[in-house]
């Protein structure tokens, strides 16, 4: 075959390959795009709220299973919070904020800790741990211009798995990769597989699946559920935590 006529149908193969394969590429980008637009639109919905509300439960998995408890009471303006964590066992941890800052308390320790304005992020930031991390991941978003970091401040490489529905509530499943970062190395650690099912009407998280690769054979998977309400009409009282409520 003369190399002309070699070169030119080697050219139709490779151009032909390519139009099969552009389909599939762009439908891979438009989801990958598609995920990225639906976890935007879930931030924008969250820091638009001016008020809202949520029970939840959060089931940790990790040979043995751990079911604890919370509640979430936001008001945008005038500034009013309150997290309300119960865990299994008879534990409980509040975090509650109002016009001039944040507080926590702890069962366990008996100890109220008070985090005045300007200086008030540590109230939250380091807060995750006692209450199993429910206190970094709605309220951040909440709070969404205080760069207060949280469990979706590196989640990355998401992608639409399904629709599916969580509680009779119509919902995008996306997976995607979390980890945190050290700030001053930048290095990445606690990365972990998470999905988020997010509520296709009102962009607010039904459910989030956090998983782990497994240590000596155990794995851990973390699922919170959420019971959210946007702009609900709140109650003076449901922020009130003081000595009375100890």
């Amino acid at each position: 075959m003369p190399m002309r006529k070699m070169r030119s149908r080697f050219h139709t193969i490779v151009y032909c390959s390519v139009l099969a394969l552009l389909p599939v590429l762009v439908a891979v980008s438009a989801r990958a795009q598609n995920a990225s637009d639906i976890v935007q639109k879930m931030r924008d919905s969250y820091g638009a709220l001016s008020s809202y509300s949520d029970s939840a439960v959060i089931v940790r998995e990790y040979g043995a299973t751990d079911r604890h408890t919370f509640t979430t009471y936001f008001n945008r303006l005038p500034r009013h919070f309150l997290l309300d964590f119960h865990k299994q066992g008879g534990d409980r941890y509040v975090v509650w904020g109002d016009p001039d800052g944040f507080h926590t308390w702890w069962k366990t320790t008996t100890q109220t800790t008070d985090y005045p304005n300007p200086n008030n992020a540590a109230a939250i930031t380091l807060s995750g741990p006692p209450t199993e991390t429910a206190v970094v991941k709605v309220p951040t978003l909440l709070y969404s211009k205080a760069n207060l970091g949280g469990d979706f401040a590196n989640f990355e490489d998401a992608r639409i798995e399904a629709n599916e529905d969580i509680g009779g509530h119509h919902c995008y499943r996306l997976t995607g990769k979390a980890s945190d970062s050290y700030s001053a190395s930048g290095k990445e650690v606690n990365i972990r597989k998470m999905t988020l099912w997010i509520d296709t009407e009102s962009f607010l998280l039904r459910r989030v699946r956090e998983e782990w690769p497994p240590i000596g054979g155990t794995s851990t998977r973390v699922t919170t559920t959420y019971e959210p309400q946007a702009n609900p009409k709140i109650e003076d009282a449901k922020f009130k935590f003081g000595s009375s409520a100890q």
